[in-house]
């Protein structure tokens, strides 16, 4: 497993190629034969900021932070800050349309007290799309993200970015890319870049989707302290099971299984040998499993705090009879 290798993503047949939210929870959002059908409220394209003031300009090319461990997904990596999450999209996908999520980790596991989450998660989506219809209900059903019509998705990353406002980080990336016919890289070409970024795959499932091709999917796997489970490991099969490469479908982690990795190839439903999506979504799922308990001791603490505070006050305050 080259887990520690750097590097950006490969380009295959003049098409980049390489590159998730909430523990247990269920994922938003439907699929399609051209992609996903996303969901959540326009916040800001990547051109602009979120107040609808200017926006600051990127800095592109992003240099990739060699000082964060783990592999990268388009040279998206974990542990980068809300801030280089952001200029990095931004780079990615200038004309891409960007949404954020106020929730990552599940609502009903996660007490926030009176602090309100915001930008838990960021969505970035290109492709081809247009104004939606409220002709019919069949139109109004294509509507989706932006309160647009997606037509077509090309590329499409999310970023897991819980913690408390102003001191988010990345815990998670996923992205997903779709071809169009014509257009596909071959599968061959696809497992042989993921393999030379990611080493030798660990586990591997394929199965029937009938009209929407066949799925094949392969997974990268340690345990918490970096080793490469093998197959007669008896966590293998939790471990890999944890991610899945599409970024709005169920992901769940587990302490114990580490730095993980899966990668989804969907190949054309009239030809199994060229790819007509490629999925790959990471993160650190004891990494993630550790941050959730220290997230809800933070908030326990602003939480106290802020009682203890108001009580202080409430006991400086005359009361009249």
């Amino acid at each position: 497993m080259k887990f520690g290798k750097l590097g950006l993503a490969l380009a295959i047949s003049s098409a980049l190629l390489l590159a998730a939210c909430g523990g247990g929870s269920e994922a938003s959002g439907g699929f399609d034969e051209n992609g996903y059908d996303g969901g959540g409220d326009l916040s800001a394209p990547a051109a602009a900021s979120a107040d609808g003031g200017k926006a600051k300009k990127p800095k592109c090319p992003v240099k990739l932070n060699k000082d964060l461990p783990g592999p990268d997904i388009a040279g998206f990596r974990l542990g980068m800050t809300f801030a280089e999450a952001e200029n990095a999209i931004a780079c990615q996908m200038p004309d891409g349309l960007v949404t954020y999520d106020n929730e990552f980790f599940s609502p009903y596991s996660l007490k926030t007290g009176t602090m309100r989450l915001e930008k838990q998660r960021i969505t970035a989506q290109t492709g081809e799309n247009k104004e939606c219809s409220y002709g019919s209900y069949d139109a109004m059903q294509k509507c989706g993200a932006g309160n647009r019509q997606w037509d077509f998705i090309s590329e499409k990353i999310t970023l897991a970015t819980p913690g408390v406002p102003g001191n988010q980080k990345v815990h998670g990336v996923w992205r997903t890319q779709n071809w169009k016919e014509g257009e596909m890289p071959a599968k061959a070409a696809v497992l042989a870049a993921l393999t030379e970024k990611y080493g030798p795959y660990q586990q591997y499932e394929g199965r029937d989707a009938n009209y929407f091709g066949y799925v094949n999917e392969y997974n990268w796997v340690a345990d918490s302290a970096g080793n490469v489970l093998s197959e007669a490991h008896p966590m293998l099969n939790q471990c890999a099971n944890g991610v899945n490469g599409r970024g709005d479908e169920h992901q769940s982690w587990s302490s114990g299984c580490g730095m993980s990795v899966t990668a989804m190839i969907r190949t054309f439903r009239s030809n199994p040998d060229v790819v007509e999506e490629l999925s790959v979504g990471m993160f650190d799922q004891t990494a993630l499993y550790e941050f959730g308990d220290q997230f809800q001791n933070e908030l326990n603490e602003i939480e106290n705090k802020r009682r203890t505070d108001e009580l202080e006050k409430a006991q400086n305050t005359k009361v009249d009879l």
